[in-house]
């Protein structure tokens, strides 16, 4: 098989992913195999407390995820390496760049572990970076397999962005899950408008949330089937973003979807879309077409969030840090809110902390509770 097919057969199962934690592991098999790894795994650290532990993984052994997630994820040589300021990029890492194969084989975690559970080789993604939380998804290799190399790197590295897509996909299926044990119910009572869209650019499925905000004419429209913005450039780009998750869904195209800002007539403050693509081989809603992509709007005016020149009075930021916190308050992630802002990852972390200083906050969670309650911390 071709290096591009390959891709986006990997691709494909990504994107049924998304909703359970089984639906991870077809798509993590596969991708050890090209790989040929002895296990995948998406990983997760609290930098808090320098634990780190399994989100979802395949053909390790049971046994080990207790014990990595108990006990070694703490002493993981690679995520703990004098190096791993380097997890702060984006992109792809070789695990020897992060610290040298005789090192690790000189720790503890390689005697009592990682050898004994063919763990001693990693090849590593990045796929989040905070100043609280590192997500990455990881392929391990054993002494037989010998080191990763560029044509790995080459493998992985395109699949990034989309396993980041594919994870602000699945937790935004899960959040919805736990509100109801339908899905297509607990969606259908979201606050956030969701949208569904298929192979021929049509919206299929629109829940509540969504059927009143397309009502309002404020922004967003549905004519003739396809989503339309205000403006002739929002249209644009925002079906130049569907169709390129639909060309992903389809097997035909690498792009990721993305975020994206619509205007609106009113004035209001722009509709804030994730754009992201689907699987076409599951069906996400009885009774309704397969879709190709799902787009989640996200309306600020529905927030009682303080405006930037309040924000700067209240908590003395400065006009980039108060635009940060803003979208944050607003419910969009570190990583949604660097894209809409288009901001490195190392300056967004940044800006960041120095929004928790001058707030004595110490989480996002923290932070959104304070900017809505309004009232500076002592």
């Amino acid at each position: 098989m071709n290096p591009a097919d390959r891709l986006l057969g990997l691709i494909q199962q990504l994107y049924a992913a998304p909703g359970t934690a089984e639906g991870w592991l077809p798509f993590l098999e596969s991708l050890r195999i090209a790989l040929h790894g002895s296990s995948s795994s998406l990983l997760c650290e609290d930098l808090r407390s320098q634990q780190c532990s399994v989100a979802a993984t395949t053909t390790l052994d049971p046994e080990a995820i207790g014990l990595y997630n108990k006990q070694w994820g703490s002493a993981d040589p690679w995520a703990h390496s004098p190096s791993s300021g380097r997890l702060a990029q984006p992109g792809v890492i070789v695990g020897d760049e992060l610290i040298a194969h005789r090192d690790v084989q000189r720790t503890a975690y390689y005697e009592d572990f990682a050898r004994r559970y063919d763990v001693v080789r990693a090849l590593i993604g990045v796929l989040e970076m905070s100043p609280t939380a590192l997500s990455v998804i990881s392929v391990s290799g054993s002494e037989r397999r010998g080191p990763f190399c560029e044509r790995d790197v080459a493998l992985l590295g395109p699949l990034v962005p989309h396993v980041r897509r594919a994870l602000q996909l699945h937790r935004r299926l899960v959040a919805a899950s736990r509100a109801a044990d339908d899905l297509s119910s607990a969606i259908d009572q979201l606050s956030r408008a969701v949208l569904l869209i298929d192979a021929e650019g049509r919206v299929t499925f629109m829940n509540r949330a969504a059927s009143r905000l397309i009502a309002m004419r404020d922004g967003l429209t549905v004519e003739q089937g396809a989503l339309r913005a205000a403006s002739a450039s929002d249209t644009m780009r925002l079906r130049s973003t569907v169709a390129e998750a639909v060309r992903t869904s389809s097997g035909f195209g690498f792009g990721a979807g993305g975020m994206l800002a619509i205007g609106r007539p009113s004035g209001r403050r722009a509709l804030s879309l994730l754009v992201c693509p689907v699987s076409q081989r599951r069906t996400l809603f009885p009774g309704v077409e397969t879709a190709a992509a799902m787009v989640f709007v996200a309306d600020p005016e529905q927030i009682a969030v303080p405006d930037e020149d309040t924000l700067r009075t209240l908590f003395g930021l400065t006009r980039a840090e108060a635009k940060l916190t803003r979208l944050l308050a607003q419910g969009e992630s570190l990583m949604e809110a660097g894209e809409r802002l288009g901001l490195r990852r190392e300056t967004v972390r940044s800006r960041l902390k120095a929004i928790f200083e001058k707030t004595n906050t110490h989480s996002q969670g923290e932070l959104v509770r304070l900017v809505l309650n309004g009232t500076p911390r002592s």
